[in-house]
């Protein structure tokens, strides 16, 4: 009786594992199919006026994110109507994806941008994070409170991301480089 036990638990194994392995393989294949057009046209619109007005506002003159406690001009509501409120960091949200995926694509042929990439990816869990934290606030009833604090450091993050990939495309000499700046 242990054997069989034994046999179906190494079966379970063998069929689990089978399935995360084809599952990463059509996941790794489709997307060394993705055309760097195809990732422009995922980037959703987003003002960059904006996005730069409200990263800019909690951001000192050395480019550092200033502490929590410092006193920041755009109030709650000024930022709400900037991004267009949640909706509108879910499209931040959306949008850092295809920039990770972005550098992952020049690093087919530029190897030096795995650096990048990999700070991308963290930032993307970041602002992950700072939107899943507004959805709960917004669930309990304290997104007013959260939303000034939580957005804008996510909007940061999303602007500097977006300065990383650009200025990456630029050290790469990405022959589209123009069209990014205006996608971004």
């Amino acid at each position: 009786m242990r054997n069989l036990y034994f046999v179906l638990l190494a079966v379970l194994l063998l069929v689990g594992l089978t399935a995360t392995l084809i599952r990463f393989y059509l996941r790794h294949r489709r997307s060394a199919e993705t055309s760097w057009q195809d990732l422009l046209h995922r980037l959703v619109w987003i003002d960059r006026d904006a996005i730069a007005t409200i990263a800019l506002d909690a951001v000192t003159e050395d480019g550092e994110l200033r502490p929590h406690g410092d006193c920041f001009a755009l109030d709650s509501g000024v930022i709400w109507n900037l991004l267009g409120g949640l909706e509108g960091l879910e499209v931040i949200e959306r949008n850092c994806q295809v920039l990770v995926e972005l550098a992952a694509y020049l690093q087919r042929f530029y190897p030096e941008a795995l650096v990048v990439a990999e700070q991308l990816r963290l930032n993307a869990r970041e602002i992950e994070w700072h939107v899943s934290r507004l959805k709960g606030a917004a669930q309990t009833g304290n997104l007013e409170a959260s939303f000034a604090n939580y957005a804008q450091r996510a909007v940061v993050i999303y602007y500097m991301m977006t300065r990383h990939v650009l200025t990456l495309y630029d050290q790469a000499q990405f022959p589209g480089l123009a069209e990014l700046q205006q996608a971004i």
